[in-house]
């Protein structure tokens, strides 16, 4: 009697769970047929041909499920030159941990839904036509670790919630020129993308302290204050600040981020020397210190740099003799910078003989 007991019971959690995990294909088939209706332009018929009923949604063009479950978790439709809106259903494919529908013409708003994707851990909607604000939702992603909103038409304050997220590493906002605000604590990122726009403000102290940082870009903004007198980035490669309303004098301390190969802090109001540390950079590439207010010598240890590529100093008060031979070929102070491929020295105080 046990045994029969115990049979019938399986057997009944047998059919709940095939009922259960039918009831939740049913719901991401749903979700996903929602998001196509919403898409008013696909040029080269991807979905309208693959995504229909007589196939399982598990081998829909730019879906994969998860083999246990069998429940959507990735929608990749990047460069489809796809027209439309997002579904708010989108919400509702409840395992996804990846979206990428970058580089399409994709307009409206972020769905406030996307909040209940509490898996998400890969969200990429650059390149589209998006516009309104960024969902202060979004910081409740808790698991994200890249966000790329660029080259939308986003506008206003940036949600503070979304710097708070301690397993993002990747955010990319540059390109949307009208997003406004602060910075927020931000100190376990990789990548700080926010490059034209409109922010303001002074630079946190801990972003100078960021230890996992490779790649900082927060030029073309209103960013106001004073340059650190210290940088703590063991692992920076590209620290671009230029076009902004930083003041003050460029630290010492650069020169011991072995790692940079791109420096631009052009379009500032930096005064003071050209600390001589930065010819310490063995792997830089770019040094771009233009538009600025900087006065002495450039030093000629960042001449000996044979990775050099781009050195401009345009623009500013530095002094000193230039060889005769400037105007018909390198001189012998930069025959080092066998890789030199750009030298913008003008205007600026430079005498001696042409």
């Amino acid at each position: 009697m046990v045994a029969r007991t115990m049979i019938i019971a399986f057997l009944v959690l047998l059919t709940y769970l095939s009922v259960t995990n039918a009831s939740n294909i049913t719901t991401d088939e749903a979700s996903l047929l929602a998001f196509k209706a919403h898409i008013t332009s696909d040029p080269n018929e991807m979905l309208s041909k693959n995504w229909t009923k007589g196939t399982h949604i598990c081998n829909w063009i730019g879906i994969s499920c998860s083999k246990k479950h069998q429940r959507v978790t990735s929608l990749v439709l990047k460069s489809f030159g796809f027209r439309g809106s997002i579904a708010t259903d989108i919400g509702n494919l409840s395992f996804l941990n990846f979206l990428d529908i970058g580089n399409n013409s994709f307009h409206g708003q972020i769905p406030d839904e996307i909040w209940h994707l509490r898996r998400l851990k890969y969200l990429y909607l650059q390149m589209n036509n998006l516009t309104g604000q960024i969902p202060q939702s979004l910081g409740f992603l808790t698991r994200l670790q890249v966000l790329h909103l660029s080259e939308n038409r986003l506008f206003g304050n940036v949600p503070l919630s979304i710097f708070s997220v301690s397993s993002l590493k990747d955010i990319d906002l540059s390109q949307n020129y009208e997003l406004t605000g602060s910075l927020n604590k931000c100190t376990k990122l990789e990548v700080l993308s926010l490059s034209y726009n409109k922010f303001t403000g002074n630079l946190p102290r801990d972003m100078w302290n960021m230890s996992k940082v490779q790649e900082l870009f927060i030029g073309w903004n209103n960013f106001t204050g004073d340059t650190p007198t210290e940088m703590n980035l063991p692992s920076i490669r590209k620290l671009s600040l230029q076009r902004n309303e930083l003041v003050g004098t460029l630290p010492p301390s650069l020169g011991n981020l072995s790692t940079l190969v791109m420096i631009d802090i052009g379009e500032n109001k930096i005064h003071g020397n050209i600390p001589p540390q930065l010819g310490h950079l063995s792997s830089l590439e770019g040094l771009y210190l233009g538009s600025n207010a900087l006065s002495g010598e450039v030093p000629v240890r960042i001449f000996n740099i044979s990775s050099l590529k781009v050195i401009a100093l345009a623009a500013n008060t530095l002094s000193g003799k230039l060889p005769s031979n400037l105007g018909y070929s390198l001189p012998s102070s930069i025959s080092n910078a066998t890789n030199l491929k750009f030298l913008d020295l003008g205007r600026n105080m430079f005498s001696g003989t042409n």
